[in-house]
C-alpha cells in the first residue's frame, strides 16, 4: 500500500503506483497524530506520500517495518520527517524542489504588497481615514526589502521585486549568489550577516527552512536592529520568528505589521496573546502559499515519480539525507522512463 496524507490531493495522480507496483491507496482523513500515523504505517505500507502536517518521528518510522520510501510534498521536510532515523533504517526520503517556487513567490510578493499598503486596515470603510501624510503607505519601490534565504523561492521573489517593481533588495544566505546579483542590474546586493540585513530592511522576508539553527533566528536582538515601523513577512515556518520577540517588537512599534503563512500553535499562550493584542497588525493565513491546483498537481506528480523511481531502481534524484550523497549520480527515471 501507499499511505497518503494531506488535504486537496487528487488521488487520480497516484494511478502509476497502482499500475506499476500494485500499490493500493490508503488515504485516511487527517491530520493524523503520531499514534494514528504509526498505526497506518504498520499496515504493510511500502510508500508514504507525505502531504500534510503529520510528524514522521523516529518512533513512528521504527514501527513501519514495511516502509521503503517517504515522498515529502514540498521542500521543508526537516521538521516533519526524521531523516537521520530514516537513513539508519534505510528508508529513502524525497522532496519536491522547484515545484512550488512560482506559487510561493507570487503569494509572498502579494503579501508584501498587502502589508505595505496596510490592506487589512482598509477592508470595508468607504474612506481611508488618514489623519496625516505619515499614515499613507510608501510606494513599494521606495521600500528597502531584505530577503533572508536565497534558495529557489528567495531568488524568484527577488527577481519579481527587482525586475517587476524596481525595488532595491538586499539578502543574506549561506551561499552568495553573485551571478544572480549581476542579472538584477544593480538592484540586488549581499549582506554578510543577518544583523547587517536587518539594519537595512524596511520589509524583512523570511525564506529559510526551520532547523535547529534557524529556529527563533529572528529574535529580540535582531528586531531591535530593524528600522522603526518595519514589516516582517514570514511565509516559511512560524518558529523562525521568536513569538515573544515579535510581541515586544509590535508593542514597541518597531514592527508595524507581521505576515505569516501558518502561525504558532493555537493552544500556546503567546500565540493567543499575539492574536488578541495585535490582531489588526497580523496578516495570517493557514499555510496556503504553495496550495494552488497547478502547484499541488506538480508536487504530487513529482512525488509519485520519486516513489516509482525508488521502488523500480532503488534510488531517486530528489532523495535527501545521507542516501542522497551516495546515489545522487544515478539516472533519473520518471514513471518508468529514463531521462
Amino acid at each position: 500500500m501507499v499511505l497518503v496524507t494531506g488535504a486537496g490531493i487528487d488521488t487520480k495522480l497516484l494511478a502509476p503506483l497502482e499500475e506499476r507496483h500494485n500499490l493500493k491507496v490508503l488515504y485516511p482523513p487527517g491530520p493524523l497524530d503520531e499514534a494514528g500515523l504509526g498505526d497506518h504505517l504498520r499496515q504493510h505500507v511500502r510508500a508514504y506520500l507525505h502531504g500534510g502536517e503529520e510528524r514522521a518521528t523516529g518512533g513512528v518510522l521504527r514501527k513501519a517495518t514495511s516502509l521503503e520510501v517517504v515522498a515529502f510534498v514540498g521542500v521543508g521536510y526537516e521538521n516533519f520527517v526524521d531523516v537521520p532515523t530514516a537513513d539508519e533504517l534505510n528508508i529513502a526520503v524525497t522532496n519536491t524542489p522547484g515545484a512550488a517556487t512560482d506559487a510561493v513567490a507570487a503569494f509572498t510578493v502579494g503579501q508584501i504588497i498587502n502589508a505595505n499598503w496596510l490592506i487589512p486596515h482598509h477592508l470595508g470603510p468607504p474612506l481611508p481615514g488618514w489623519e496625516g501624510p505619515g499614515d499613507m503607505p510608501h510606494e513599494l519601490g521606495a521600500r528597502r526589502v531584505g530577503i533572508l534565504g536565497m534558495g529557489a523561492n528567495g531568488q524568484r521573489i527577488a527577481e519579481i521585486l527587482c525586475d517587476g517593481f524596481r525595488v532595491t533588495v538586499t539578502y543574506h544566505s549561506r551561499t552568495r549568489r553573485a551571478d544572480f546579483e549581476r542579472k538584477r542590474n544593480g538592484r540586488l546586493s549581499y549582506r554578510g550577516s543577518v544583523s547587517e540585513l536587518a539594519e537595512v530592511s524596511d520589509i524583512l522576508v523570511v525564506m529559510v527552512p526551520e532547523t535547529d539553527e534557524t529556529r527563533s533566528m529572528i529574535g529580540s536582538s535582531l528586531i531591535a536592529l530593524m528600522p522603526p515601523g518595519s514589516v516582517i513577512v514570514n511565509t516559511a515556518r512560524p518558529a523562525i520568528v521568536d513569538p515573544y520577540a515579535l510581541y515586544a517588537g509590535l508593542s514597541e512599534e518597531r514592527v508595524r505589521m507581521a505576515v505569516f503563512d501558518g502561525f504558532y500553535d493555537p493552544d500556546s499562550g503567546i500565540g493567543a496573546e499575539l492574536r488578541r493584542d495585535f490582531g489588526d497588525r497580523l496578516l495570517v493565513t493557514g499555510h496556503i502559499a504553495s496550495h494552488t491546483q497547478e502547484t499541488m498537481n506538480r508536487m504530487i506528480t513529482q512525488a509519485v515519480a520519486s516513489i516509482d523511481n525508488y521502488l523500480t531502481n532503488g534510488t531517486d534524484q530528489y532523495e535527501v539525507g545521507k542516501r542522497h550523497d551516495k546515489f545522487r549520480a544515478a539516472p533519473r527515471v520518471t514513471c518508468g522512463q529514463a531521462s
